[in-house]
């Protein structure tokens, strides 16, 4: 989608390639919002008492910071000109239009329906597996670990992708067969002397990312000095060295697409904060107001975010 650009008295707001930003006008550019298009609620146009027309933009948690204070369901207020309410107007639908594309489901998707197994001396062996265990670039002595992961795969999960690592505490060390699955992530020992294996069920994972020698944050678990892998299930932070950067990649790949896949099922898109949520946000106001930690002003305006997010706010 092309960039489009609004310039106004007090900001300019810049919407396309699936982001929106506002900024401060002037030579620093200094960026008050840049959020992808995904985490905003909604976006209207608006008459204030005292009738200035401001673009509302709603995020759609809570959670984001606008210029080093939490938003608090508060939309952030882009004050236009008179003159600018037309093309304030089309940038406005365009933003809404994305949003909503954003929310319906792609019937395009891959045919994950687990293959069934073929029976030889040596047990199962599934074409899912033995497609991944294909596309490794390393592959020399994994062939333990793929008969095992043969066996271990069940009915319900698809074998997405498989790469060669060393995993470190606590899932255990040394080298071994990383297998993300539509259903786990599993780790497969490869030394004979000392087999195990370990699995992590896609539901408790958070997120998974590539690391490239960074150091460990406070909190997370496993030295890092080469290509690897970060899976957070919202506790530890387990970590993978990589033998192949390639083959981490298309893990990493794997078990995001994994844990969306899991958490998007019988959803057409991200979810509105349901009134259940956003009555537990409005009590928990209402005792930082009570405690001093909000004052009147605040409790008025963080107050109206919340019920304005409601379905009928707005």
């Amino acid at each position: 989608m092309d960039i489009v650009e609004l310039r106004t008295p007090t900001a300019i707001v810049r919407h396309g390639r699936g982001r929106l930003i506002v900024l401060r006008p002037g030579s620093e550019g200094e960026r008050v919002l840049d959020v992808p298009v995904t985490d905003l609620l909604k976006v209207r146009l608006s008459r204030r008492a005292d009738d200035a027309v401001v673009i509302e933009i709603y995020l759609r948690y809570p959670t984001p910071v606008l210029t080093g204070v939490p938003a608090d369901r508060t939309p952030l207020p882009v004050l236009i000109a008179e003159h600018d309410v037309p093309a304030a107007a089309e940038i406005v639908e365009r933003i809404n239009s994305q949003i909503l594309a954003g929310q319906r489901i792609d019937v395009t998707a891959p045919d994950l329906n687990p293959p069934a197994p073929t029976w030889a001396e040596s047990g199962p062996t599934r074409a899912d597996v033995e497609r991944a265990a294909q596309r490794m670039s390393q592959r020399r002595d994994t062939g333990g670990a793929v008969t095992a992961l043969n066996r271990y795969v069940t009915a319900e999960e698809y074998v997405l992708e498989t790469a060669v690592a060393i995993a470190h505490s606590p899932v255990g060390g040394g080298l071994g067969l990383l297998a993300a699955t539509t259903e786990r992530l599993l780790f497969i020992s490869l030394d004979p002397d000392d087999p195990f294996a370990h699995e992590l069920p896609i539901p408790a994972v958070l997120w998974a990312r590539t690391t490239e020698g960074a150091p460990s944050a406070p909190g997370e678990v496993g030295a890092r000095g080469q290509s690897g892998m970060d899976v957070h299930d919202g506790n530890i932070t387990l970590h993978f060295s990589g033998a192949e950067r390639a083959d981490i990649d298309r893990v990493t790949c794997a078990v995001n697409f994994a844990v969306r896949r899991d958490s998007a099922d019988g959803a057409a898109g991200p979810a509105d904060p349901g009134v259940a949520q956003l009555y537990s946000e409005w009590e928990l106001l209402v005792e930082r107001h009570s405690l001093g930690m909000v004052d009147d002003a605040q409790f008025q305006r963080y107050g109206r975010g919340i019920l304005r997010s409601l379905p009928d706010g707005g």
